[in-house]
């Protein structure tokens, strides 16, 4: 028995067939057709009731996983009901880290206790909507 191959053949060449006729079988796009653009889900953060050192581990986590997402990222405040330093440390690094990289935070749902806090602590504007460029990083400036 022969197992030499015939001068000229190759399996590419056997498999190109193959796939010409699967191209040919696949819908083509109409010219004047524009591909709708890709919109990035809205990512929100819901954070949980209590937001204290106990929890700030869990916490931290759990906006990691968020930290990298394109676009706008909501933090969802509206169940939070103690909050401690080592909580509003854990946010502050995190909105600000996201901001001075040109990403967005909208934080949504904050009670008046919790707006009180930020503001006494000195964080009221860093929890408040940015209304201009003041709050980004060097990133975030056109």
């Amino acid at each position: 028995m022969n197992t030499r191959r015939k001068t000229g053949t190759s399996r590419t060449r056997q498999a190109a067939p193959a796939k010409r006729r699967a191209a040919a079988l696949r819908p083509k796009a109409a010219a004047h057709q524009v591909a709708a653009p890709k919109s990035s889900p809205k990512r929100v953060a819901a954070l949980a009731a209590d937001c204290t050192i106990a929890q700030a581990g869990a916490l931290k986590s759990q906006l990691a996983k968020v930290f990298g997402a394109p676009g706008a990222v909501t933090v969802d405040l509206s169940s939070v009901r103690r909050i401690d330093t080592a909580g509003f440390q854990v946010l502050a690094a995190f909105i600000r880290e996201r901001r001075s990289a040109g990403r967005g935070v909208q934080c949504e749902g904050a009670t008046e206790s919790f707006s009180v806090t930020a503001s006494l602590l000195g964080l009221g504007a860093l929890f408040s909507p940015v209304k201009d460029d003041r709050l980004l990083g060097p990133a975030g400036r056109a």
